[in-house]
């Protein structure tokens, strides 16, 4: 089986991805209520309306093969806890997202890595960037970029976060191909249902 990078290869700080974004604009992610959790004042009440809907996700069974639904993508920001780390060239300071698919297949859902929030001050404050990918098909995330790029007939750069994102969100069928991925720190190989194109309704 092709040995592609992995989501574990970019906890490593200086072996992450190239640096070069094809974003130019970054504005800050607007704050949400008490922002994050962790970061609350004490008192606050805990909005339940907020509260997760889903359970803990499925043992990952193998959709090799098989055509699926996505349900919906999720980008999860980093909390404001997590350290930042640097890039390559050490010009920039980033922290990595969690992004997620729902497949509709028993519950399925994939971690997809290679997005990533970068610093941006604002009155002395640390703030996120919008997150970005970058456009070499080398992260999962890119790769699944390059994919949706190919469907559409684009070059990868012409696609905007926005537009990406909202195709995601409007349950596009996709074919899953089984891709495995070592964690360097225990040489597992583990086998992820992964988006290898996607299909006509």
């Amino acid at each position: 089986m092709e040995e592609e990078k992995n989501e574990f290869e970019d906890l490593d700080v200086h072996g992450g991805p190239p640096t070069t974004e094809a974003t130019d604009e970054f504005a800050e992610v607007p704050e949400t209520t008490d922002d994050l959790i962790a970061a609350g004042a004490p008192g606050v009440a805990y909005d339940w309306k907020n509260a997760p809907e889903g359970v803990k996700a499925p043992p990952r069974k193998g959709l090799d093969g098989q055509t699926v639904t996505i349900k919906k993508a999720d980008i999860i920001l980093p909390p404001r806890e997590r350290e930042w780390s640097k890039t390559r060239a050490g010009d920039k300071e980033f922290k990595f997202c969690s992004f997620i698919l729902y497949y509709d297949v028993d519950g399925q859902q994939e971690f997809y890595n290679g997005i990533r929030v970068f610093k941006r001050e604002e009155g002395g404050v640390d703030k996120y960037s919008h997150p970005t990918i970058t456009r070499d098909r080398k992260s999962q995330a890119s790769a699944l970029l390059g994919a949706y790029a190919d469907y559409k007939g684009k070059d990868i750069n012409e696609v905007s976060l926005r537009e990406f994102l909202s195709f995601l969100n409007s349950t596009p069928k996709a074919i899953i191909e089984a891709k495995g991925f070592k964690n360097p720190t225990t040489e597992e190989e583990v086998i992820k249902n992964m988006v290898g194109s996607f299909v006509n309704p």
